[in-house]
């Protein structure tokens, strides 16, 4: 994997910087563009295998897993991971070997992208306090974890502190994902989502851990109880059914990072622990309807119509049509209808 366990200097960081500058500045007048970026330095390995927890597991009080809804979300990406409300904060370790590609700081906190091989990328979100050596590797942007090769910044050991995090102010939450370039997801409808990278190659950090640690990381899944098998998910979307990601427009429009979340995608996925969650466009609020409330149905069983009373009041009717489309009745106030309404709803598209 790897010719030696010594860091990369900043020093030969910013000379790598300062050749692709010079070299950008010298072609600065071609159509070629940039040169390409340095082929992958921390090796092939498609089967890596975490050895340490990312964190002190008593610390952490649940963890949601991939697919689970999120407001302004058309897929979660990565695991959320939250802190205890009595814990200050967290400690961040590295899984595994791994090197240093990209740090990135809005202001409040950081983002940290490892390479634990040429195949699988690593990335922590909301991390408050990086360790000194990697919080002064800051740069203005974030990189492809895939798309040509970043030089390694850093390499830190298995086991190693990389950094300790309060998570985000709300939620106390930080992010932890991991990324496989070959092995893809398959969506319903593959070009709403693979052309924004992590929604293409995101895969279960949990799965890449021995079974004795796989087992500690599972039992945090939640929030409990679970009513459903214990899963790490993925995409939520079931054919033919209610289940998943819709979009209201026929046309794909994909823009880099984001994916679709302007165009007002409809979101339908039952939680771990059984609750049924509706999510709509950037409206702000998540629409619940709690196991066992009078309209709550599992939305992978239903293959025609049904109308869902959320806890916050109103109502969404919801019905199939021959065509695969989805049309949306929404109310903010009142209840059911015995029927679908014969106008003011909303068409959608997988």
């Amino acid at each position: 994997m790897r010719t030696s366990s010594r860091p990369y200097s900043i020093t030969r960081y910013f000379a790598i910087l300062g050749l692709a500058s010079l070299t950008l500045a010298c072609e600065g007048d071609k159509d070629s563009g940039p040169p390409p970026l340095s082929a992958c330095e921390t090796g092939s390995n498609p089967n890596v295998r975490f050895t340490a927890s990312f964190t002190d597991l008593d610390d952490i009080q649940h963890i949601e897993p991939l697919g689970e809804l999120q407001a302004f979300h058309n897929y979660s990406a990565h695991t959320y991971v939250f802190i205890k409300p009595e814990v200050t904060e967290a400690p961040i370790y590295a899984p595994v070997d791994m090197d240093l590609i990209n740090v990135t700081s809005d202001g409040v906190d950081f983002q940290l992208v490892f390479k634990a091989s040429c195949e699988v990328a690593l990335r922590f979100g909301h991390v408050t306090n990086p360790i000194p050596s990697i919080r002064n590797l800051v740069v203005s942007q974030g990189i492809s974890m895939f798309e040509g090769q970043p030089p390694t910044l850093l390499q830190v050991s298995a086991g190693e502190q990389i950094g300790t995090t309060s998570g985000t102010s709300l939620a106390k939450s930080f992010d932890f994902g991991v990324y496989h370039s070959e092995r893809p997801l398959t969506f319903l409808n593959n070009d709403r989502f693979h052309p924004v990278e992590t929604f293409r190659y995101s895969s279960c950090p949990y799965d890449y851990y021995t079974s004795d640690l796989r087992n500690q990381m599972y039992e945090l899944f939640g929030p409990k109880p679970l009513a459903q098998p214990l899963s790490c998910r993925g995409p939520r979307g079931r054919e033919g059914t209610l289940a998943g990601p819709w979009f209201d427009t026929v046309e794909v429009f994909s823009t880099p990072h984001f994916g679709q979340t302007e165009f007002s995608p409809l979101l339908v996925a039952t939680t771990l622990n059984g609750t049924v969650k509706i999510v709509r466009g950037t409206e702000p609020d998540v629409y619940r309807i709690s196991l066992g409330a009078a309209t709550h149905i599992d939305p992978e069983t239903v293959t025609t119509e049904h109308c869902y009373e959320p806890s916050s009041g109103g109502y969404f009717y919801l019905q199939l049509q021959p065509d695969g489309s989805l049309r949306l009745a929404r109310e903010t106030m009142g209840s059911c209808p015995s029927e679908f309404p014969a106008s003011g709803f909303i068409t959608y598209y997988r």
